[in-house]
């Protein structure tokens, strides 16, 4: 039962390495067996340039392994940095239309994003997967917070795909399949890779259970904030109820499940830590935690206590 640290912000315009080594040994430390590091578009251009060479080597030396998170590709993706990409921006063809024929424009993506019917944008996600693949020592690949699952497409590549706009369960089953070609295709390329898929806490069961069943998938689960749901907004996003949705999601797909515990800006620290060892009553096979994930002062000292408590967790799990 592996337990993950996505380096939230190890690896924005500098990185050092005695700084990356430092961070990489607190988290072999506390237990961690994978790293987890955002692989942008343009990362894809600067080998050796970007600091992933770093990383890479210093968690090889404290026998941590590096999972990919594809980052924002075609803006279909969460992951890091928070950035539009240059086939989004270069592909207006591709993009998702709303019903007024208006591109469907995120602030999440930087931009317009574009649509899984064009064949172009399955074919961006293929190619980068071989690049990514081919240029870093990567032991797994995750998609971060799949989007648009509550949208429509209207584009001519949608309506050409399918006779009509892409809406409703249609779309969401389309969506699952397009990650599926994806993950079949990393898993080709790479077969002892290890690929996860995470969504918004929230989302409704229908939504799990497309994605728990894309093919080739080792871990679905969600990503949330640890706090119990305050039960006056019930789209909000927390893993507490949520998580036990997901299981049962995942026990009829036959995968194993995940969570990610988000923390960040804006994100109160108080009694996460006391959340946190209340959530992990709950089961799940792979657990994901931000290694800081912002740098207001009580982040030290919920780093501090954090560790604690993943590193109980790791050792529970044998």
């Amino acid at each position: 039962m592996p337990l993950t640290a996505y380096y939230f912000n190890g690896q924005d315009s500098c990185v050092v390495r005695h700084q990356v080594r430092e961070d990489l040994e607190w988290m072999a430390d506390a237990g961690t067996d994978n790293v987890a590091v955002g692989v942008h578009e343009f990362q894809l251009d600067r080998l050796g340039s970007c600091g992933l060479e770093i990383i890479c080597s210093e968690a090889e030396r404290v026998g941590i392994k590096v999972h990919a998170i594809a980052s924002r590709w075609a803006g279909l993706i969460a992951g890091w940095p928070t950035a539009a990409g240059i086939f989004s921006a270069t592909h207006p063809e591709a993009w998702i239309r709303n019903a007024d024929g208006t591109p469907l424009i995120r602030n999440f993506a930087g931009g317009a994003i574009c649509s899984i019917y064009h064949p172009a944008t399955l074919e961006l996600y293929q190619t980068s997967i071989n690049r990514m693949l081919d240029q870093w020592p990567f032991a797994g690949v995750i998609w971060d917070e799949p989007k648009t699952l509550e949208d429509e497409d209207h584009s001519e590549a949608a309506i050409k795909a399918l006779g009509a706009p892409s809406t409703g369960e249609t779309h969401v089953r389309h969506m699952a399949e397009f990650f599926s070609k994806a993950t079949r295709h990393a898993r080709a390329k790479k077969p002892d890779l290890t690929i996860s898929c995470f969504v918004y806490a929230h989302f409704s069961d229908l939504i799990m259970r497309h994605f728990a069943a894309i093919d080739g998938l080792d871990y679905f689960g969600i990503d949330g904030l640890c706090r119990p749901n305050p039960g006056t907004y019930p789209r909000y996003k927390t893993v507490f109820g949520n998580m036990d949705r997901a299981n049962a999601a995942c026990k009829a797909a036959g995968v194993k499940s995940m969570c990610l515990i988000e923390t960040g800006p804006g994100i109160p620290l108080e009694q996460t830590i006391g959340h946190v060892k209340d959530f992990l009553k709950t089961p799940v096979d792979h657990l994901m935690y931000y290694y800081y994930g912002s740098c207001t002062s009580p982040m030290e000292r919920y780093m501090r206590e954090m560790k604690t408590v993943v590193r109980d967790w790791r050792q529970r799990q044998g």
